[in-house]
């Protein structure tokens, strides 16, 4: 036991200083940037700031007219015109369903550089937050925040890291608090395509009381948004979901080294709609397949939690770099999985050294080679659950319920 402990406390300082060295590199490179602005620090959120403004002056659905949108982030952001990039590129149209008019009105009541700061902050909080109730120590603290993903989030002021900590709490609460989750699973609507394989989840494993709390939740937050902005902004999103399917995220409008799922490296390898869309759809199907037979089995609630996050990005045809945070998240919680003494192919260090690595290289790769790297990284996690499945011996546990 003292032995144990001792390796455990080894571990953790390695671990710790490992991060604490990818930490003091992400900030040498990008702290310059942010300080003298050359960054673009807080782009994107220059989008959900600029349509929340149109939300507080009683316009609420011309948050989805790109063309309005547009002058309305030049003004916060005036070197776009200048920009060396197509000008429909960066940043991106506002595609979020009308209910996060609620969070961008809220923060457009301060200057955008103090709602920038405090939506930054609030995301980080939470992903903290998130993070310590997984498992409670420094050194995973410090992996958390050490992964590019993080810091691609940060700088542009997505929303990204605030969903994959909704969905970390979601499986916290899954067994302990299933209304609270159902209600934390309601307010995921604001990022969709992180919801899709939940329902399938709750019904194939008989979780009535969160996916009923859910699906009540779900149309009343819907009604006081068309009460609040106007039934006109569903209409707005409609058309704007439509524009992103059809002529910004799959046909090429946005670069394919963007789109980090299995459809975009197959864009960016060559391939065409047709194909590459048929490929994805099946990659998605065994994916989802795959997550609910893992649900199913007596392993470990950890293991469980670790599929369905990695199945949640390979099911969606467009996902970013920043998305990837799920990523870290289900190393996060695998750490809490148990291991087999015998019989393992790799030690559990040594398998969570590898998935840390993939995701701090692959990471930091993709600015510089500009290329998908995300099928990769969900490859590397879906290796490591797959080793956890088949190790002898390893029971569930009961550490979420």
């Amino acid at each position: 036991m003292v032995r144990a402990r001792a390796e455990r406390s080894g571990y953790d300082r390695a671990l710790a200083i490992a991060c604490l060295i990818v930490l003091g590199f992400t900030l040498y490179c990008v702290l310059p940037k942010v300080v003298d602005g050359t960054g673009a620090t807080g782009l994107d959120f220059s989008c959900f700031w600029s349509a929340g403004k149109m939300a507080l002056d009683g316009h609420a659905a011309t948050a989805y007219d790109w063309p309005r949108l547009r002058q309305a982030i030049i003004q916060i952001h005036p070197s776009l015109n200048d920009a060396p990039f197509p000008v429909y590129e960066v940043p991106i149209p506002f595609f979020y369903p009308p209910f996060f008019l609620f969070a961008a009105a809220l923060l457009a009541l301060l200057p955008f550089p103090t709602a920038f700061w405090i939506w930054s902050t609030a995301k980080l909080l939470c992903w903290a937050l998130v993070v310590s109730a997984i498992r409670p120590r420094f050194a995973v603290l410090l992996l958390a925040f050490g992964v590019p993903a993080v810091l691609y989030d940060f700088i542009v002021g997505q929303s990204s890291l605030l969903a994959a900590s909704l969905l970390g709490a979601i499986l916290l609460t899954l067994d302990r608090r299933p209304i609270v989750s159902g209600f934390l699973i309601a307010l995921l609507i604001f990022k969709p395509q992180y919801g899709v394989l939940l329902p399938l989840v709750l019904i194939a494993t008989g979780r009535w009381t969160v996916f009923i709390t859910a699906s009540l939740v779900t149309p009343v937050l819907l009604l006081l948004t068309g009460l609040t902005f106007g039934w006109d902004t569903f209409e707005g999103f409609r058309e704007a979901a439509v524009f992103a399917t059809t002529q910004f995220h799959l046909t090429g409008t946005l670069a394919w080294y963007k789109l980090q799922s299995v459809y975009g490296v197959l864009r960016f390898a060559g391939f065409g709609y047709g194909s590459a869309m048929a490929l994805h759809v099946a990659v998605a199907a065994a994916a989802a397949t795959w997550t609910l037979i893992i649900w199913r089995r007596n392993v470990s609630f950890a293991v469980k939690a670790a599929c369905l996050l990695v199945a949640t990005l390979l099911v969606s045809p467009y996902f970013a770099i920043y998305d990837t945070a799920l990523l870290a998240l289900a190393i996060i919680f695998l750490m809490n999985a148990p291991m087999a003494e015998h019989g393992a192919l790799l030690s559990n260090r040594s398998e969570l050294r590898i998935g840390f690595g993939v995701l701090v290289l692959a990471g930091f790769t993709y600015p510089v080679a500009l290329v998908p790297v995300g099928p990769f990284m969900c490859a590397t996690l879906v290796a490591m659950i797959w080793m956890r499945c088949r190790q002898p011996g390893v029971k569930s546990d009961l550490a979420y319920g």
